[in-house]
């Protein structure tokens, strides 16, 4: 697929969205739909930014890209090259500026947006026609996921008994940074923290004996989550048996993420593997991640999720059980679960389910 044809087809899925909704154009701002609809131009500045920086608005008579003037030329230069956009800058001090060029283009109250400001919101739609990944994208998913899976085993390997997280978190960065992705989440926790809490900012507590990674690195607009834990010496015995037990629970959510079926029905499986290993309340404790692509979850799996699981879709399970956790993305092919950042060099766990074995991975020892 050529990126004329990747636009041509996200296009054309806007195309039916304002007909359905009998809108005269949408504007696309948040860092997510920019970078979906411009085929993988990002337009962030700050990291934790949910709002881009440039905007692009599509009507049935044209697109158009948005940006003040302090943006504009590397929008067009860096991120937008090639693609049939007609540029309108404004000043940066006119904050208003954009928004009245849309109401002139389309007519106040005539278009939807994906932010606060336009009469009509497409949020939810627009995450519905993101997730199903064209063939463009499932391919820089890869390249993506495999660089960010030896950016992060790379970082682990690096760790010593007496570095502080915040140490930690900067080697795991410098790894992502070079693989070409932005660490967007970086996460570490050394020893007991690893117990105590499932969202480990990193601090100034040094790692003795253990220590877990986790980053989601954004590429092309697209994002790779992963999680690796190192042992310095032996894992003891609770910790190995949890660790089994997460990577079957995470084998079981890969096995359930099949073509036709439910998020919600792909969650219960998960929910009862915690239970078929006597960690039934584990779950209550994290979301279990689902369906990722161009946010760090594009669809949290809950029970009530009624999104339909298809091939042409990623998707980052994360279960957790004290002390452990199992996470890496995948894409769900016509041949099922492909993994993306498993790199082949990580001590995995085998595990069967219904007569398929996943390999999940392990805890490395050093």
């Amino acid at each position: 697929m050529t990126h004329a044809q990747e636009w041509h087809e996200k296009r054309t899925r806007l195309a039916q969205l304002m007909t359905q909704r009998g809108l005269k154009g949408i504007l696309l701002t948040r860092c997510a739909n920019f970078s979906w609809i411009t085929c993988g131009g990002q337009a962030h500045v700050g990291v934790n930014s949910e709002t881009a920086v440039a905007s692009v608005l599509c009507t049935p008579d044209g697109d158009y890209l948005l940006a003040s003037r302090i943006e504009m030329v590397r929008m067009q230069t860096e991120e937008t090259a090639g693609l049939p956009l007609t540029p309108h800058q404004f000043d940066w001090f006119d904050p208003t500026a954009r928004d009245r060029f849309v109401d002139d283009v389309c007519g106040v109250g005539c278009w939807g947006s994906d932010i606060a400001g336009a009469a009509y919101s497409v949020a939810g739609e627009l995450t519905g026609l993101r997730v199903n990944l064209t063939s463009a994208e499932q391919n820089r998913f890869v390249s993506h996921g495999l660089a960010t899976g030896l950016a992060i085993e790379a970082a682990a390997r690096l760790v010593a008994p007496g570095m502080h997280e915040l140490e930690v978190a900067g080697i795991l960065a410098q790894k992502v940074y070079a693989s070409g992705a932005t660490p967007v989440v970086t996460l570490i926790a050394g020893d007991e923290r690893i117990r105590s809490y499932r969202h480990p900012a990193p601090t100034l507590q040094r790692v003795t004996k253990m220590a877990m990674l986790v980053v989601c690195a954004r590429r092309y607009g697209l994002i790779v989550s992963a999680t690796r834990l190192i042992s310095f010496g032996r894992v003891g015995d609770e910790i190995a048996q949890r660790a089994e037990a997460c990577a079957y629970v995470d084998a079981v959510a890969w096995h359930a993420s099949q073509p036709g079926r439910l998020l919600g029905d792909a969650f219960g499986d998960v929910c009862a593997a915690y239970a078929a290993r006597g960690y039934a309340d584990e779950w209550h404790k994290h979301h279990q991640g689902g369906v990722t692509g161009y946010e760090n979850r594009e669809i949290q799996a809950r029970i009530e999720s009624i999104h339909p699981i298809a091939v042409g879709q990623a998707f980052a399970w994360n279960p957790s059980i004290t002390g452990t956790k199992s996470e890496d993305t995948m894409l769900l092919t016509d041949h099922g679960p492909h993994a993306l950042s498993t790199t082949g060099q990580w001590p995995m766990i085998a595990t069967s389910v219904a007569g398929v074995v996943f390999e999940r991975p392990g805890i490395l020892e050093r």
